[in-house]
């Protein structure tokens, strides 16, 4: 057990950074239940890549709260969609169609089902002519279509879906819809072209060539740049996808897409986090590669990826950043380094709550209740107690409460008392 720190100096808390937060002018009170929204819940797992939007950008210009609440977003993922090639694998009938009736029902013994009519254009994969197609739009998460829109369907044969395939339904339509969580997929030159790709792969007999093919077509996806193909390679080399599509042979050809400033940040963010997964590159060092060389919305969307991917490389690189003009950048900063038990972290976030920005202060206290550590409860103790923001305190006290009992501890002891090392006039 570590022992108690009592002294500023020894929680973090120089005597001129205690002076500084509570000499704060005293700033409108709003309603608390703003301050209440700013705190989002902490991003739950690992977040391995981004999804096709690839970046989620702070506006400079959002207020206080909302900025808080974006600093503290989680990144979307990919993780749980089939790939383009896991799709094209799994269905027996690939259609590029339009859309004739985007719902209608037919009924089966005790049941109605959702179909949806369409009109082929063009087989992928199976043998079915152009012309009308009728297919059975299940489940759950299924997905929901327009009349008139174009779209690429993976379709499997109703007997290989269990559910269906005892049912009377059976014998009177042939077609379900693979919905892969409702993505809805529009034909397209590149689309198109990848689907088919994919299909020839399977057609190759010798595994070992097959897979040359497949690793192949993986490198020439990903630099295509395209967002949805660059996602799509993404979610077959995550966990549960296709192993075989990058391997460590490709590692020479990948590298200089995460180097090149043309590549999407957040391609480049996705290449990291994965190549990082399997062990094929030294994550810290790309990750302080990727703070030093981005800017602007770039910069912002690295910062949020480096907080799932905490090192002391990574830590020493931020800290500097917290004092950064952009409260934007700063903000999602001081998001970034709340990593439990990061004590290299306490003094900064400590002192990062005497600027003059409130979605700064929050983001700030909520790192340090994250963090945890002696230091950091004696930090967010000493706001609850002295800090001129109201909200902020409020927020201090709930805070300093939660962790003191989920430590067994009381409050210090030293709140009650003055500490002229906190209320005297900083030196000049």
């Amino acid at each position: 057990m570590q022992p108690p720190e009592r002294s500023p100096q020894a929680s973090g808390l120089t005597p001129r950074v205690g002076r500084a937060i509570f000499r704060l002018p005293r700033a409108p009170v709003a309603n608390l239940g703003v301050v209440e929204e700013a705190f989002v819940a902490r991003r739950i797992g690992l977040v391995v890549v981004f999804a096709a939007a690839l970046s989620v950008v702070l506006p400079a210009a959002a207020p206080a709260m909302e900025a808080a609440a974006q600093a503290q977003a989680p990144a979307p993922a990919i993780l749980g969609l089939a790939s383009l090639r896991q799709l094209t694998r799994d269905a027996d009938l690939i259609v590029s169609a339009s859309i004739v009736a985007a719902r209608a029902d037919v009924a089966a013994g005790a049941g109605a089902y959702p179909i949806v009519h369409t009109d082929v254009h063009a087989t992928l994969k199976g043998t079915i002519a152009p012309g009308p197609l009728v297919f059975v739009n299940v489940g759950p998460r299924a997905t929901s279509f327009t009349d008139g829109e174009e779209v690429l369907l993976f379709l499997r044969a109703i007997e290989r879906v269990p559910e269906l395939a005892a049912t009377p339904l059976a014998t009177r339509l042939r077609w379900v819809v693979i919905p892969n969580a409702g993505e809805k997929l529009a034909p397209r030159p590149q689309l198109t072209n990848a689907v088919a790709r994919y299909v020839a792969l399977d057609a190759i007999p010798d595994p070992d060539t097959r897979g040359d093919a497949l690793r192949a077509l993986s490198l020439e996806l990903v630099k295509s740049g395209d967002p949805f193909l660059v996602t799509s390679v993404l979610r077959d080399v995550a966990p549960g996808g296709d192993a075989a599509a990058l391997t460590l042979a490709d590692l020479p050809a990948l590298a200089p897409l995460i180097e090149n400033p043309r590549v999407p940040i957040g391609t480049r963010i996705a290449l990291v986090a994965e190549l990082e997964r399997r062990g094929l590159v030294f994550g810290p060092a790309r990750w302080v590669r990727l703070l030093r060389t981005s800017s602007g919305d770039d910069l912002l969307a690295v910062i949020r990826a480096v907080g799932e991917h905490p090192s002391a490389g990574v830590t020493a690189h931020l800290l500097p950043m917290l004092d950064d003009r952009d409260f934007a950048v700063a903000t999602a900063v001081a998001t970034a380094l709340g990593i439990p038990g990061n004590v290299d972290a306490v003094r900064p976030l400590t002192a990062s709550l005497a600027r003059d920005d409130r979605a700064l202060r929050l983001a700030a206290l909520a790192s340090l209740t994250r963090i945890g550590t002696q230091s950091a409860r004696q930090a967010i103790e000493l706001v609850a107690a002295r800090h001129p923001d109201r909200e902020l305190r409020e927020r201090a006290d709930i805070e300093a409460l939660t962790l003191a009992r989920r430590h067994g501890t009381t409050l210090a002891p030293t709140l009650g008392t003055p500490d002229s090392a906190l209320t005297q006039a900083p030196p000049h």
